[in-house]
């Protein structure tokens, strides 16, 4: 069996502690929602960005390090 680390929007764990690109991440899901979905709901889209974004930040901080992960040892 194998498990990989895969899924997330950002490229790199790095990017969920820069508070700035995180910033802009939340605008771009919260413009795509809006883009597909309409002007009816900014906030609820608003409030949906923070929360994947937020939800990702968390999956990324207990992700392996990108070097460790072929470390027999540590994985």
């Amino acid at each position: 069996m194998s498990l990989y680390q895969d899924g997330s929007g950002l490229p790199s764990k790095t990017h969920y502690t820069q508070e700035d690109t995180l910033k802009k991440y939340e605008k771009t899901i919260e413009e795509s929602f809006t883009a597909v979905f309409g002007e009816g709901n900014t906030t609820k889209f608003k409030d949906f960005s923070k929360k994947i974004v937020a939800f990702e930040k968390t999956l990324k901080e207990s992700e392996m390090d990108p070097e460790d992960i072929q470390d027999e040892i540590k994985t």
